[in-house]
């Protein structure tokens, strides 16, 4: 399936390169959020441009994760594959401040992917990573539980809205094409927590943005942020950690209409220690992607995401967006 994606992707690139020429600009950062259930619903930040716009996004994600693994205090049984549309808005209020609106949209499904990836897995020496290889291909498992009582017991094919994040941008200095931000983003409880679409809980943090050009034609982006957690509120109440989260990226203007991604971010895990390396340990999203300028307002991007480290993130993660700059 991957093999399919790259040549997918190819395909795109070169009707993307076979056409006229538009004014010349940066993008940003692909949108990518985490689509891993225990951060998904807690709308994880995703690496973002210190430069204030006027825009609207529609971001499109389907990913697959595994993670069926436990002890005497905890389980987590989580095989399944997530779609997110995630609508996005903001506004730029004078020249430096930027007010931002995120809506995300959630359904957990059985899927179709586990033969190809346990194939793509046996091609590149890794047959039975994850131990996807211990359970029937493309049954649906979402059941996370503490000293025996459920957290989180999700049915499969059900849709439902996440929690609504709230953001506020302040640019601190600008000059020369580097722009430094401060950025203060709150998590609204809209999503139900008992089926994994929300946390329960009203949830915020704080981040400082960096944007520096290190030629005309490529731009560095650099987060690092903090995340403020009260508590996970679902079938019974967990208490969740402060987290951490850092992520770089590079943008490359291929040509006017044409920009490659590379990025990745990396956050701490906001739960209590569970003993499973797949809670604990951090989460790493590596990106690989491009965008598309019909004009010097509308956009398409592609993005593919896989997770180094095995650990907090979707197996893989692939991605489609609209945005029109307004």
């Amino acid at each position: 399936m991957l093999y399919q994606t790259q040549r997918l992707s190819c395909l795109l690139l070169l009707v993307f390169v076979a056409t006229t020429s538009y004014a010349a600009s940066f993008e940003g950062p692909l949108t990518i959020k985490n689509g891993h259930p225990l951060y998904a619903l807690l709308d994880s930040p995703s690496l973002a441009s210190a430069k204030p716009e006027n825009s609207f996004d529609l971001n499109f994600s389907y990913s697959s994760t595994y993670l069926v693994d436990g002890n005497q205090n905890w389980h987590f049984g989580i095989d399944l594959e997530t779609a997110c549309f995630d609508i996005q808005l903001k506004r730029l209020i004078g020249d430096s401040l930027e007010f931002g609106f995120d809506l995300p949209l959630i359904r957990y499904g059985s899927g179709f992917m586990d033969n190809y990836l346990e194939e793509y897995h046996r091609d590149i020496g890794m047959p039975g990573a994850y131990g996807r290889n211990k359970r029937p291909s493309n049954v649906f498992l979402f059941d996370v539980t503490q000293n025996g009582r459920a957290v989180v017991r999700a049915v499969p094919n059900r849709a439902g809205v996440g929690d609504v994040m709230l953001e506020i941008k302040k640019v601190l200095y600008q000059k020369d094409g580097t722009i430094a931000s401060v950025q203060g983003f709150l998590n609204v409880p809209t999503g139900d927590s008992r089926y994994g679409f929300g946390s329960g809980n009203m949830n915020g943090g704080i981040a400082m943005l960096l944007d520096k050009p290190l030629r005309n034609d490529v731009m560095l982006y650099i987060n690092a942020g903090l995340g403020l957690l009260n508590r996970l509120s679902a079938l019974q109440d967990v208490e969740l950690k402060n987290y951490y989260y850092g992520g770089a990226g590079l943008e490359w203007m291929y040509s006017t209409r044409v920009l490659f991604n590379v990025q990745m971010i990396i956050q701490s895990s906001p739960y209590p220690k569970t003993g499973v390396r797949g809670a604990d340990d951090p989460s790493m999203m590596a990106t690989f992607g491009s965008r598309y300028k019909i004009d010097d307002a509308n956009s398409l991007g592609i993005a593919l995401t896989e997770d180094p480290d095995t650990a907090g993130a979707p197996d893989i993660m692939a991605g489609v967006e609209y945005r029109y700059r307004f």
